[in-house]
């Protein structure tokens, strides 16, 4: 059952970026447009999704999973991290980034959302905090190569890591938030998934589909991102002694998701190849339609207990 779940959430969100990708041919979305977009969805949205998932009454249950979903998520971006870099090192820097980062906060909540609840988005925000601070750590030296661009200040001004630290604070409180600020969060929320997909379309519209799929450079990392690295983490999610499956299963869940639409403003801002870091977010997105439900089947029976 929830196999279908979750292909009906692919299907939706493919639906989702072909209007973005039709809105942007049709030139009703500018690119200056999508990129305000982007702005939004990062610095507005995704934060707002993340406090609201800890607008949860505290329990001793619900931290232990927090803590074990944490260990998770930093044992699978490690793994992504360390096969990336033996593969690829610096010689090849946006096929390491895409390999490296999945698209934990873009697909990874919505799926999350869909399979598991919003109780799965509580433990996957600790995921996206992660992935943030690996990207603009370990992501920008591999992207420039200079030790030098990692900031520590621009990491703690993160609206994704400061939405964490709010979130935390809020959870593990007795702080009572109004109702109507809870309202409020809950309906930018909402257009995380919408937003995200929207602008997942406008990616694609900017290659023609023969150009994404005849890119023969970008599948090794592709099917790395897709295949590979999500059978590693399974095997070690199995081997590891842990018995919360929500958490183990929300985890992988946002491990096997495809190359992160970050990698795109990472490279045009650093003048790397962007129309490779593109076709890497568009290639993969697409597999992932396939892939996905297979690894999350595998995973619902090697994951079993």
């Amino acid at each position: 059952m929830l196999v279908f779940i979750l292909i009906k959430q692919i299907i939706i969100m493919a639906l989702l970026a072909g209007v973005g990708l039709v809105l942007c041919r049709k030139g009703l979305l500018s690119p200056s447009g999508t990129k305000d977009l982007g702005g939004i969805l990062l610095k507005v949205v995704i934060p707002c999704v993340i406090v609201k998932s800890y607008l949860v009454d505290f329990s001793q249950e619900r931290f232990n999973g927090l803590i074990v979903s944490a260990g998770l998520a930093l044992t699978g971006f490690i793994l992504a991290m360390l096969i990336s870099w033996i593969v690829y090192g610096k010689r090849r820097p946006i096929e390491n980034f895409a390999a490296s980062f999945c698209n934990a906060g873009f697909i990874g909540i919505p799926l999350v959302q869909a399979v598991v609840g919003e109780e799965g988005v509580f433990y996957v925000a600790i995921s996206i905090a992660l992935l943030n601070l690996f990207q603009w750590t370990y992501g920008v030296y591999v992207i420039t190569d200079c030790k030098d661009a990692i900031s520590l200040k621009t990491i703690a001004r993160n609206p994704v890591v400061i939405a964490i630290v709010i979130g935390l604070v809020l959870f593990l409180t007795p702080i009572q938030v109004p109702e109507i600020l809870v309202s409020t969060l809950g309906y930018i929320a909402g257009m995380n998934t919408p937003v995200a997909m929207l602008l997942m379309g406008t990616y694609m519209a900017r290659l023609s589909i023969g150009k994404i799929l005849g890119a023969t450079r970008a599948y090794s990392c592709v099917l790395f991102r897709l295949i590979v690295i999500p059978a590693v983490i399974l095997l070690i999610y199995r081997i590891l002694p842990v018995s919360n499956y929500q958490a183990v299963m929300t985890s992988y869940l946002a491990a096997i998701t495809p190359v992160g639409a970050n990698i795109c403003i990472f490279a045009q801002q650093n003048n790397c190849d962007y129309e490779l870091s593109v076709i890497t977010v568009c290639l993969s997105t697409i597999l992932s339609v396939i892939t996905i439900p297979v690894l999350f089947m595998a995973a619902q029976t090697i994951l079993v207990r």
